[in-house]
């Protein structure tokens, strides 16, 4: 069995299409991490200087580390006190909105900048402070804040289209509650930029499953299951071969396109922030009580349950098809066309439970599903599906296979 699976994996790794497919793809995606990272610009909060490039990301590591700490209620007061300060000395500077930053330097001084258009266009204050203005009268308290946050969300409703159930609201507040409070804020570039970019693993699960489509249909097309199948072994092994072998290549592909995501980042910004909590990298109307290193392996290992579980959908159609085109295609519809059903609101929910939609959505968003008082998140109702497909799809694609007449 053990020779029969290495014999399907080097048919695997012969798929031209397919492991050009898989090049492509990995290419693709170590591409957008790295051009993501070497097209950042910056100012310097210490010269005023524009600072681009890869060297950027040093600069804004520093920015971040300043406000680093405990967010209690005098640390927001400060902050708040911060830009309130700032706003108030543009307002007073006849034409100050019409400046650029290098004209504010010029004509007032880099003190003034620093005082100014700085701390106005740090997203660390804006996401402070517009977390306390979310309350009314502005909370003294992040806490107070972002849960004005959190139910103004659940008020809109998701996409503002589909309404929260009374069910759903009491099941994020859960949720909120167990945040503890107050937290700690960081710097999380690498874990930020990989969460970020999640969802552009769906490249790699398309690819995965363009190599995987003639596992079984090319033995069709080429005529070899006239060969193979009357055989005993042909019948018993050779389809739980090809599954095992099928789904070994998903894992190690998945696996490989991740870790250059992730290494790429982690090596250009460093492996800091780890512990922090997830709002951090979310944002402060986000009620997941996890930390930015609970997110991330969430995240990606709720990733590697769909690209298995769309490698087992390909494996079925595969069985059932004698080309390998529409086996290759169907998969990529699948996984892309998600995205476009998020832009009709009455298909939204649908397209979240997609690979592209579901990683961008997953954790980051309050994206739920309820039926009378029992309600799933998101990532719950993702990692049901893929799991179902992978449980129902290796299985009945093994005995369509075994079943498949030949001449």
């Amino acid at each position: 069995m053990g020779t029969l699976i290495k014999f399907e994996i080097r048919k695997i790794l012969g798929n031209r299409a397919g492991m050009a497919a898989c090049l492509a793809a990995l290419a693709l995606l170590a591409g957008m991490a790295f051009m993501n990272l070497a097209t950042m610009s910056t100012r310097d909060f210490a010269t005023g200087e524009v600072v681009e490039g890869l060297a950027a990301q040093q600069t804004y590591l520093q920015k971040e580390e300043s406000h680093a700490g405990l967010l209690d209620d005098a640390q927001v007061a400060e902050d708040a006190a911060t830009l309130d300060r700032a706003n108030q000395l543009a307002k007073g500077t006849p034409g100050f909105y019409d400046l650029s930053s290098d004209e504010i330097i010029a004509q007032y001084g880099l003190g003034f900048w620093q005082q100014t258009r700085a701390v106005a266009s740090d997203d660390y204050y804006n996401e402070i402070v517009g977390t306390l203005d979310s309350a009314s009268p502005r909370s003294t308290s992040l806490r107070e804040g972002s849960l004005a946050r959190v139910d103004a969300s659940l008020s809109d409703g998701f996409e503002h289209y589909f309404p929260y159930s009374d069910a759903e609201v009491s099941y994020w507040h859960d949720k909120f509650d167990q945040i503890k409070w107050p937290v700690e804020f960081g710097y999380a570039g690498a874990w930020k930029n990989a969460l970020d970019w999640a969802s552009s693993q769906a490249f790699a699960i398309v690819a995965l499953c363009i190599a995987l489509s003639g596992v079984y249909a090319g033995e069709y097309q080429n005529r070899t299951a006239a060969v193979a199948l009357p055989t005993r072994r042909g019948k018993r092994a050779l389809p739980a071969a090809k599954a095992v072998a099928a789904l070994a290549f998903a894992t190690a592909y998945w696996w490989l396109c991740a870790a250059v995501v992730v290494g790429i980042n982690v090596a250009v910004c460093g492996a800091g922030g780890w512990d922090l909590p997830a709002q951090v990298v979310f944002g402060f109307n986000n009620p997941y009580p996890l930390t930015v290193g609970q997110a991330m392996l969430a995240v990606y290992g709720l990733g590697y349950l769909i690209a298995i579980g769309m490698a087992a959908l390909t494996l079925l159609l595969s069985s059932k098809m004698r080309s390998t085109m529409p086996v290759a295609v169907i998969p990529m519809a699948v996984a892309f066309l998600g995205m476009f059903a998020l832009f009709i609101s009455p298909l939204a929910k649908l397209g979240a439970l997609t690979p592209m939609a579901g990683m961008n959505f997953a954790f980051s968003r309050m994206v739920s599903f309820a039926a009378g008082t029992a309600v799933i998140d998101l990532p719950t109702a993702l990692a049901i599906l893929y799991a179902v497909l992978l449980a129902a799809c290796t299985p009945l694609a093994m005995r369509v296979f075994a079943r498949h007449q030949v001449a």
